[in-house]
């Protein structure tokens, strides 16, 4: 009725209203309501603050314009203020260049709900008192085809609603970047929550049941691992066989990587921190050389042994221990018991390695926390070429203090499920042999290409690789090859538009594979990067090369994907002036 009574301009039946609001969604033939106990004007006020600001369109209840890109009219409003529009109707009429018939609908809620100042003359404005919010202007697809995720999407830390759902955009460079490749590096400060990122996923991610019993303060599907600085070989992650003690050493990576094989449809993390305290390329030489070995056999994605069964071979469970007191076995004068080598839980791993070995498990997602200082190691080539790379430093100090932040290391009552993260392909052929992108081959092959330039020394000057033609920082079959299983999942994301339509998804895949693998190659003294004879360098024509050719139709927010790569581009190049340069 509070709702009824201010939005005078509705006059659809009650459950017509209730449903476009979130207030509850069926399923089954059953009703499933918001709000379940007593809810206060306050609480109830927040929740269509937060409704207002993220309402978009086309959605479950509003499907007459069902194919168009999800667009969330209040982002759409502020982004065209931004951009010098004031025309309310003609703001509304161009997100899909058609009339819509819910002008004052619209007006009434945006007026009453947000910052959005709406005159006689439907003039709009911001109301530069009230602070603004960022919200998503393309929320997913999944949001606007299913009534439950619907619902969810609106979802806030109200008191009487403790099922928070967190905002997915938050996590979406995470996330596809795992899809992409299970093996992903955050870089940054100390103290910016690299770490407690890695259990932020594990928890929006980890089912009710046993994972979540098994005591401690993290969920069963998230391991920490300290790298030390004293690491120079494998045996701190693969363990070793000791022939004084006759056991095999396990590690707390081997037994993580068989919980994971054991439970093939939860999301396993495990968080290497810190792990340049130590060489990468000597210690995890065997897991960068297994990752490269992925290869999709039906719907898994399997690897080449990372321990052979062969390596378990000697391994026994018990030995013979002489003792001087009656024993359990006799041998002549001499007097023997048998002893167990290991605890329950280690002897069951050991009984699966010795039949099975160790693979790389496609639910097993590693992700390293990277310092850069006086204690720490750069990253060899091969370690950078295996992985993913995004920089956290930090944010707004004030969203510490939000209601959602008190509900990141929290479990979800509907928690993401592995095919969020799990990589549906491992080649770019794989992507276009699938019926569903077929249609992009021949886009695909040839935008791709033509952006990155060939590898061989002879690539055009307007690409990529034809701008680091002259360095040893060139990116070949590999890079292509993740750019096209990234773009995969943002066409998918986008509900598989028409291939004349891909050409910004085109450059957004681009740009993350340029911030992500291509940037944290790239290093040196001005001379190894100079170009053009001296007159410029790689930073400055890359960042000529993104603003010709990447820059989106729609890039109102200050950081936007486009904008972080041109920030960094300039703080490369800056650093450049002081004789040397580097991502990290």
């Amino acid at each position: 009725s509070y709702v009824e009574t201010r939005i005078n301009a509705w006059t659809q039946t009650h459950s017509q209203i209730a449903r476009q609001l979130a207030f509850y969604y069926e399923e089954n033939g059953m009703c499933y309501p918001r709000f379940t106990e007593k809810t206060s004007l306050q609480d109830l006020f927040a929740y269509m603050q937060n409704w207002a600001t993220k309402y978009f369109i086309p959605n479950p209840y509003a499907p007459s314009l069902k194919g168009k890109v999800p667009t969330c009219i209040y982002s759409f409003i502020i982004k065209s203020i931004k951009d010098g529009q004031t025309d309310f109707d003609e703001i509304l009429d161009s997100i899909f260049q058609v009339k819509l018939s819910s002008h004052d609908k619209v007006n009434v809620y945006l007026s009453y709900f947000t910052n959005l100042l709406i005159d006689n003359n439907h003039k709009v404005s911001i109301n530069s008192v009230v602070d603004s919010i960022d919200t998503e202007l393309h929320p997913d697809i999944v949001f606007a085809n299913n009534p439950k995720k619907y619902f969810d999407y609106f979802t806030i830390g109200l008191r009487s609603n403790r099922s928070a759902v967190i905002n997915s955009s938050i996590y979406r460079s995470y996330i596809t970047a795992l899809r992409t490749k299970p093996f992903l590096l955050l870089a940054g400060i100390s103290g910016t929550g690299k770490s407690q990122k890695v259990q932020e996923l594990a928890f929006m991610t980890c089912p009710d049941g046993e994972l979540r019993n098994e005591g401690g303060t993290t969920p069963g599907n998230y391991c920490l691992v300290e790298v030390k600085p004293n690491w120079h070989d494998s045996t701190e992650l693969l363990g070793y066989y000791s022939a004084l003690s006759g056991k095999y050493e396990l590690t707390d990576f081997i037994r993580f990587a068989y919980k994971a094989s054991q439970n093939k449809d939860v999301p396993f993390f495990l968080c290497l921190d810190e792990m340049n305290l130590a060489p990468v390329e000597q210690y995890f030489a065997e897991f960068l050389s297994v990752l490269e070995t992925r290869k999709k056999v039906g719907d898994e994605i399997l690897t080449q042994y990372l321990l052979s069964k062969d390596r378990f071979s000697n391994c026994e469970l018990q030995k013979k221990v002489l003792v001087k007191d009656d024993g359990d076995i006799i041998e002549g004068e001499k007097q023997y018991k048998m002893e167990f080598l290991y605890s329950e839980k280690d002897a069951e791993i050991i009984t699966y390695l010795k039949e099975n070995g160790l693979t790389l498990p496609d639910n097993l997602f590693v992700i390293g926390t990277v310092n850069m200082d006086d204690t720490t190691h750069q990253f060899s080539r091969k370690v950078i070429d295996r992985a993913f790379a995004i920089e956290m430093n930090g944010g707004k100090m004030s969203e510490m203090f939000s209601p959602e932040s008190k509900m990141l290391l929290e479990y979800r009552d509907e928690p993401i499920p592995l095919e969020a993260f799990k990589a549906e392909f491992v080649r770019a052929y794989e992507v276009l042999d699938d019926a569903r992108f077929a249609k992009y081959k021949d886009v695909i092959s040839t935008r791709i290409p033509e952006l990155l330039g060939d590898s061989d020394g002879t690539a055009e000057a307007d690409s990529i690789n034809g701008i680091l033609n002259e360095t040893s920082f060139r990116v070949s079959y590999r890079v292509q090859n993740e750019l096209v299983l990234y773009l995969s999942t943002l066409i998918e994301r986008a509900n598989f538009p028409e291939p004349d339509q891909i050409e910004g998804l085109i450059g957004e895949a681009t740009l993350a594979i340029l911030m992500e693998k291509v940037l944290p190659r790239v290093q040196g003294e001005q001379k190894q990067l100079e170009t053009q004879k001296g007159k410029s360098n790689v930073l400055k024509d890359l960042k000529t090369f993104v603003e010709n050719h990447l820059k989106p139709e729609e890039d109102a927010d200050a950081n936007s994907l486009y904008k972080q790569v041109l920030r960094k581009l300039k703080e490369m190049d800056d650093k450049l002036a002081n004789y040397y340069t580097n991502f990290f």
